[in-house]
């Protein structure tokens, strides 16, 4: 038999579910585990990587202690899961720090510095506004939007920035515990407003990482 096992990774639990693939796609069992979700009064929201990575190994071990299948008998492994957190990690792949929830709004100084400056239209700076619409179709407008958390870090705890090798979402996150390898798939970038969507391009924009003060090495 051939099998393949969908994670999706959301904000308060994993739900892990194993398919089998026989000329039709049919649900064999499944299994679901939750971690922390970590607020702060300062509108800071948090969750811890490692109990992610924990849930996901569990929920696996939970499918196969249902189903009559083996691990040789997976022939893939796929990801759907909460977007715009920021998982900064080592050379290493290990978080850095706690990743930074989609919820936390503590970049609040770091968004009026990077874009509600000199002339605007509807509030943000007319130059960057035409800078990211020309190339995202979209503009980082949202305390919320992963550049200002990563701006955050960097202002507000250098030592940890310092470690950063590379700024991962949730599920490239946990991509990379599972193969060893850096990546970004194209929607967790989009949602980064700093890829390029243009049909010519579709690549990390060094204009805008110039703009926005991005270290592309951590893209």
């Amino acid at each position: 038999m051939t099998y393949v096992i969908a994670y999706d990774v959301g904000t308060t639990a994993v739900k892990t579910c194993l398919f089998r693939l026989d000329g039709r796609i049919t649900l064999v069992a499944s299994a679901q585990k939750g971690y922390g979700l970590y607020v702060m009064d300062d509108g800071g929201v948090e969750q811890d990587a490692d109990e992610w990575w924990e849930a996901m190994c569990v929920t696996t071990r939970r499918l196969f202690e249902k189903a009559p299948a083996t691990p040789e008998e997976v022939r893939g492994i796929s990801f759907c899961s909460q977007m715009q957190g920021l998982v900064l990690v080592d050379e290493a792949g290990r978080a850095v720090r706690r990743p930074m929830s989609y919820m936390d709004q503590r970049a609040r100084a770091e968004l009026k510095a990077g874009m509600t400056h000199g002339i605007k239209v509807s509030g943000i700076n007319a130059v960057k506004l035409v800078k990211s619409l020309k190339r995202t179709w979209a503009v980082s407008t949202s305390v919320k939007d992963p550049v200002w958390k990563y701006k955050w870090v960097e202002k507000n705890e250098p030592e940890s920035f310092a470690s950063v090798h590379k700024w991962l979402d949730v599920k490239e996150y946990l991509i990379c515990r599972a193969t060893g390898e850096f990546v970004m798939t194209e929607d967790s970038a989009y949602a980064t407003f700093l890829y390029d969507s243009r049909v010519d391009k579709r690549e990390w924009s060094p204009a805008l990482c110039r703009m926005l003060k991005v270290d592309m090495a951590h893209l």
